[in-house]
């Protein structure tokens, strides 16, 4: 996981991403197979984004570069099971923004997340 981090660190966070939104072979391959388990996750990472997208506009607005961190590594985690790789990937980038104290950026990646957000709800009803 740490080679994932220190890559994310050094990309550029304008580049489109070359991941898939979702890697259902991956999610099933990690969850052994459990699909009903997938639908969960699936649903509880949704849930989870549409809380978090508002708390890291909040932490961008009022400068709070721990907070933004924080609900970015959250939801990165949350990515990771139902392999949802392009959140994930957008989350670690606020998340190492909030990590340098950096928020000049932040604006425009939330921007990014919530395109991945679009996309990875047009492709749920495949994961439930």
């Amino acid at each position: 996981m740490g080679s994932e981090t220190d890559a994310s660190e050094h990309s550029d966070c304008s580049e489109q991403l070359d991941l898939p939104v979702w890697n259902r072979t991956a999610a099933l391959d990690r969850l052994d197979g459990n699909e009903a388990l997938l639908g969960e996750l699936t649903d509880m990472l949704l849930e989870q984004i549409a809380e978090g997208i508002p708390l890291m506009s909040q932490a961008i607005e009022r400068n709070d570069a721990l907070g933004l961190e924080r609900t970015a590594h959250s939801l990165k985690g949350a990515a990771a099971s139902p392999s949802a790789e392009r959140v994930g990937q957008r989350a670690g980038e606020l998340e190492i923004m909030g990590r340098r104290h950096d928020l000049s950026r932040a604006r425009a990646a939330l921007g990014r997340l919530q395109q991945e957000e679009d996309l990875l709800r047009a492709e749920a009803p495949c994961f439930r």
